[in-house]
């Protein structure tokens, strides 16, 4: 008797494992929190040194937004000068 083959459950097992394996290395690099023991200020701590203390990049260049497409207001009056 053949198995069927389902894409979605693969993936979606796959995802899940990956998530659980993350987890685990976290808490194995972390260790258990301890009694008394601040684990919000040494997760911050961790992730302050893993940023290299380099500041975010910009994703702008400080310039106004362009809009991309056309607004309500420019569809209606769009309209009223052809009607």
């Amino acid at each position: 008797m053949a198995a069927s083959f389902n894409f979605f459950t693969w993936i979606r097992e796959g995802v899940k494992q990956s998530v659980l394996m993350g987890v685990s290395d976290a808490v194995q690099h972390l260790g258990s929190p301890r009694e008394g023991d601040d684990v919000q200020q040494r997760l911050t701590a961790f992730l302050q040194d893993q940023g290299g203390g380099a500041s975010a990049p910009r994703l702008t260049d400080g310039s106004t937004r362009r809009k991309l497409g056309r607004t309500l207001q420019d569809i209606h009056a769009s309209n009223e000068k052809a009607a």
